[in-house]
């Protein structure tokens, strides 16, 4: 039963169960008053907002194919409540509850209209409605990061995870969003466990916020893979588990760019400082090939000496080219010096973790992969997963055997966007994966 599953019995890949689909009007019209099932498909997104124009909200969209004049019995013009709950049989289930922006309206026939709603959830909308002003003088950022929230709370009880960040900060917030409030403290705050700068924020299925590290979220030591994906899998039976870990296709979006990363301060980079009330200039260096073993990948980089790292690159040259890319930031000492005592600030934290992080978050896209599979409804942004993929032609065990030893290996999940189709083509999920590291150390450079 490709378009979904009646029950929990009659599962498989590409089986879903709509539980529950409804818009609500602004008038308190409801779609289920009329119509059993009012949608022809379903896109749903999850991401993380790690590329440039990714959103950190959820968002989607359902397209109704339009025969009984439903756009205007419930006078559908934007800001409408859409309820929508699914699951692939047997896992964990969506459940979610927001507000649809835009309606676009195409006409199919004189009898008949493509109605196109997108959604996201209503925190999205509170982000870009409300606007916060404030002042924190020597506070954890995590703390920071829990108050700044608290807007989202109230309009749907959601929570946060913030994972605890061992510098605290004195900045001021002036007329900002809470998304770019928060973004801010995400841009230096550095985690107790772990040494980098790179903390994001983001939504997830499960009603969860997350404020933490890449590195919390990746760590190896910590973090085993929530599932295993191959190419390679092979079942006879639709029902068999198996299938659900299957790669029915998968696409490389990116390898890393040398020219491009030493450009952008990848490898190394030199910040400088200038103290308005000091008077003062300093400089400071990055080096990514020095400070790689410090930080947490999402592949294993503990390796024995001489062995290499699963760094992007062997080449440590490009580490010590300082002058490839050059910041200037300006400090203002004493800014919010009270009873004698000069706090820390924003710039001074910048300063600190300002090169570290521009590194580390280009690392994390270095590579990226985008794989479909069968609909699965228990995976989320931000879990680490297991990739297997078959070499082009047999190798040598040295070259890895018949596995990829170049793209098979951990991943982060970035972005994930469910696909539900009301016809034959069924329920499926396409994973957006990325890693900053390889599963082996790369060859040594000669």
């Amino acid at each position: 039963m490709p378009e979904h599953a009646s029950d929990d019995s009659n599962y498989g890949g590409g089986d879903v169960l709509v539980r529950l689909f409804n818009i609500i009007s602004s008038s308190g019209k409801q779609l289920s008053d009329l119509t059993s099932r009012g949608w022809n498909s379903i896109t749903y997104v999850e991401s993380m907002g790690l590329l440039a124009g990714d959103p950190q909200f959820i968002t989607g969209e359902v397209v109704i194919m339009d025969r009984v004049d439903m756009f205007n019995e419930m006078r559908l013009v934007g800001d409408e409540i859409i309820e929508l709950v699914f699951e692939t049989p047997q896992k964990n289930k969506i459940d979610f509850v927001g507000r649809i922006y835009n309606v676009d309206v195409t006409m199919v026939s004189d009898k008949e209209r493509s109605i196109a709603l997108k959604f996201c959830s209503a925190e999205k909308l509170v982000a870009d409605q409300v606007k916060i002003s404030r002042v924190y003088k020597n506070t954890p950022y995590d703390l920071i990061a829990k108050d700044l929230f608290a807007p989202f709370a109230e309009v749907s009880g959601s929570k946060l995870y913030a994972e605890g960040a061992k510098n605290m900060g004195s900045l001021i917030i002036n007329n900002k969003s809470p998304l770019e409030a928060i973004n801010m403290l995400a841009s230096v705050a550095k985690a107790y466990a772990y040494q980098g700068a790179n903390y994001v924020f983001f939504e997830r299925s499960n009603g969860l916020f997350v404020f933490s590290s890449l590195e919390g979220l990746v760590d190896p030591s910590i973090n085993d893979p929530a599932m295993e994906y191959s190419l390679d899998t092979i079942s006879g039976d639709k029902k068999d588990i198996i299938s659900m870990r299957k790669i029915k296709g998968y696409k490389v979006l990116n390898m890393p760019n040398i020219a491009k990363n030493i450009k952008q301060g990848v490898y190394g980079s030199t910040l400088i400082s200038n103290d308005l009330m000091k008077r003062k200039i300093s400089i400071s260096n990055f080096n990514y090939s020095r400070l790689y073993r410090s930080h947490k990948h999402v592949n294993f980089n503990s390796w024995p000496s001489g062995q290499g790292t699963t760094g992007i690159t062997n080449n440590s040259k490009y580490s010590e080219r300082y002058n490839s890319f050059v910041k200037v930031i300006p400090k203002h000492f004493g800014s919010f010096e009270t009873g004698g005592v000069a706090y820390s600030n924003f710039a001074d934290d910048r300063e600190l973790a300002d090169l570290e992080r521009r590194s580390q978050m280009r690392q994390m896209n270095a590579i990226r992969l985008e794989v479909l599979i069968n609909g699965d409804s228990q995976r989320r942004v931000g879990e680490i997963i297991n990739i297997i993929l078959p070499a082009i032609e047999e190798q040598n065990e040295d070259q890895g055997g018949r596995i990829d030893g170049i793209l098979s290996g951990r991943y982060l999940i970035s972005k994930i966007k469910h696909t539900i189709l009301s016809k034959s083509a069924g329920y499926s999920t396409v994973l957006q994966l990325v890693k900053d590291s390889y599963a082996k150390p790369l060859p040594e450079k000669r």
